[in-house]
């Protein structure tokens, strides 16, 4: 079972719920007025989990009609809050390094560092999985990053790794498009010394630069997120090509932390990095008409395509 969002005959977003291939309508489906998108079945996780396992197992749906999905919005259309984890894969951490000369970074544990997070505006930056990848004016260098995007469920303040995961609903393919001009990421005339030579918002922060599809697959049907194959294509050429096994900290750790400092609600999503084979790395960036292909095992697959 899966949770998205599809627009309906009239033209509005609804939550849905797919089932196989069908999609049903998610307020049809749990008989809660209170449910007619994504982010409300979340708003209401704690009494809508159990109830969506117990119409499954009623077979509701066979007595429903399936509306159409040919038109999926973002899973979660309008997050709280979306962080973002930046440098949490050893072999894109390793890349990075080799692209910028520089010798590789140690162990953050050894070091006693914590996940490193960012945000970006959660209104404007959500994009949903077929719209396509639209080129920022400003930039010239435009990177693809597939990440795995946990949504939250549950309202998660100080609470342990080990108890982190149960605040998660599901999770979700996302593309994490940056821009990687050097002039953003190491801005002219700023003293090396400088808490301020990075660009975020110009790298990070544009419209429509964070892609989430094609739909939230259930954390109860993702035994472990920690072992799942994570692939991008470009024009059918294979660029991503890691695992979440390669992350530096895990879902359950970035999760714990983040909590540490805010409160993290239903709806909110966590990108938790992205793995090596970025163009950055390779000096080779997106131009417009190619097709993107992201795949996360078990969790989902999008096509996108490039424009200018």
């Amino acid at each position: 079972m899966q949770l998205l969002t599809y627009k309906d005959a009239a033209g509005t977003y609804r939550g849905g719920v797919r089932i196989g291939e069908k999609v049903f309508d998610a307020e049809q489906f749990t008989g809660r007025a209170d449910c007619s998108s994504t982010l409300s079945l979340l708003q209401h996780w704690e009494e809508v989990e159990p109830l969506l396992a117990e119409r499954l197992a009623q077979r509701v749906h066979e007595q429903l009609t399936a509306v159409s999905a040919e038109h999926l919005g973002a899973p979660v259309l309008y997050p709280g809050a979306v962080y973002c984890a930046a440098a949490n894969y050893r072999d894109h951490m390793h890349g990075m390094a080799v692209r910028l000369n520089q010798p590789d970074e140690p162990d953050p544990r050894e070091l006693d560092i914590k996940p490193y997070h960012f945000t970006v505006p959660a209104q404007t930056c959500i994009a949903g999985p077929h719209e396509p990848v639209k080129l920022p004016w400003f930039g010239e260098n435009i990177d693809w990053e597939i990440e795995l995007v946990a949504v939250i469920g549950r309202p998660a303040r100080q609470v342990s790794a080990e108890n982190a995961l149960n605040c998660v609903a599901g999770y979700m393919v996302g593309n994490d498009v940056s821009v990687r001009d050097m002039r953003y990421l190491k801005i002219p005339n700023v003293p090396l010394q400088s808490l301020f030579r990075s660009d975020f918002i110009a790298m990070k922060g544009f419209d429509k630069s964070c892609t989430t599809g094609p739909w939230l697959t259930l954390a109860s049907d993702v035994p472990d997120p920690q072992h799942l194959a994570l692939k991008l294509w470009i024009d059918g050429q294979l660029m991503q090509n890691s695992s979440t096994e390669q992350m530096v900290f895990s879902v359950a750790e970035q999760i714990a932390y983040l909590s540490s400092r805010v409160t993290l609600w239903p709806g909110d999503l966590v990108f938790t990095g992205t793995p090596a084979g970025t163009g950055m790395e390779r000096d080779r960036f997106l131009c417009a008409g190619e097709t993107l292909r992201l795949q996360i095992e078990g969790v989902g697959e999008m096509t996108q395509e490039v424009v200018r």
